[in-house]
Order: structure tokens, then C-alpha cells, then sequence
């Protein structure tokens, strides 16, 4: 805008009034309407200070008769943070301590129904390796040994044998007649 000149192409443009703009008018008074008063009330930056910490004004002021510096507050607040969360660790101490002292008692209790079992550190049971199965580990288990030459039906009355012989060492010799 060159001074009191509107642009040319706002000069060129209608003017239209828009019926849901409303204008501001002047606010009607209420009856019991006072003035503000011509002085102000002295500054409570410069309020006197309080028993707790006479340094500091006393400018936060409650209806109860609490007053104290936005300082006072902050470090009675932090203090009381700290002490919450002390008193949170504590409590977790002592809950951790609990479920401890519950896990040794029920190692006990499961030491007195089997013991020497749990008083060591071993606690899988592996069986050994037969020495056959260490010299070639792609034999399986469920295979039987192959004998060149040799037929089926003695070795399966060796192994007959073997079982047998087995369980008499395991359960002792036992008579039949």
C-alpha cells in the first residue's frame, strides 16, 4: 500500500457484507458493577518472611495460613520424592528378600524328601555311551551289530542270553522248577 491508496486489484473487488459476522458491542454492566480501585495493594514479593526459612519472602500464601517461597516448596517436594522412593527400594528389598527366603525353604523341604540329590550342582542325568557307539557315531541305537557270515537266529539267542544274564545281575539269579 502506497499511503492511503489501496491496491488496484482491492479497488477492483466488491464489497459484500457477510450476514453471520457480527460486529463487537459495548459490554451491559452488571448492578453491583465496582471500579478498580485507584491504588494497588503493597507487592507480596516483599511479604515478610516465615519461621521456616527467614532468608526467603514469603510470597506463596494458602488459605490456611501456609506460607512459603517457591524454593521452600521445591526442596520440601524433592525431600519428599526422595523419601518416597527410598521407601519404594526398601520395599522391594524386603519383597525380594521374602520370595528368597520362600525359594530356600522349598529347596529344603525338596532336599529332606530326596537327599544328596539337590546338594550338588549336577542336576541332569545323562546315561553313558556304550564304547561301540563312541567309535562310530552313525550307528544308531536301534540297530542291531551285523556278524559277517552269521545268521540271524543265534544272535538273536545270544542277545536273548545277554538280556537274561543282564537280569540276573540286576535282581539276582532266580530258579524256576
Amino acid at each position: 500500500m502506497n499511503g492511503d491508496r489501496a491496491h488496484p486489484l482491492l479497488q477492483q473487488t466488491a464489497l459484500s457484507v457477510n450476514p453471520f459476522v457480527d460486529l463487537p458491542k459495548a459490554p451491559t454492566l452488571p448492578h453491583n458493577y465496582a471500579s478498580i480501585p485507584s491504588t494497588l495493594p503493597p507487592s507480596i514479593v516483599n511479604s515478610p518472611p516465615v519461621q521456616s526459612n527467614p532468608e526467603l519472602p514469603a510470597y506463596v500464601t494458602s488459605s490456611s495460613g501456609f506460607a512459603a517461597h517457591p524454593r521452600t516448596i521445591i526442596s520440601q517436594s524433592k525431600s519428599l520424592l526422595e523419601q518416597i522412593e527410598k521407601q519404594r527400594k526398601d520395599a522391594q528389598r524386603q519383597v525380594n528378600e521374602w520370595e528368597q527366603s520362600m525359594r530356600d525353604r522349598e529347596l529344603a523341604e525338596k532336599r529332606r524328601k530326596a537327599p544328596g540329590w539337590l546338594d550338588t550342582e549336577d542336576r541332569i542325568l545323562q546315561p553313558e555311551k556304550p564304547k561301540a557307539e563312541m567309535a562310530d557315531p552313525g550307528i544308531s541305537l536301534m540297530d542291531e551289530p551285523a556278524e559277517a557270515g552269521v545268521p540271524d537266529a543265534p544272535r538273536r539267542d545270544k542277545q536273548v542270553d545277554d538280556l537274561g544274564a543282564a537280569m540276573d545281575r540286576a535282581f539276582g539269579r532266580s530258579e524256576l522248577g
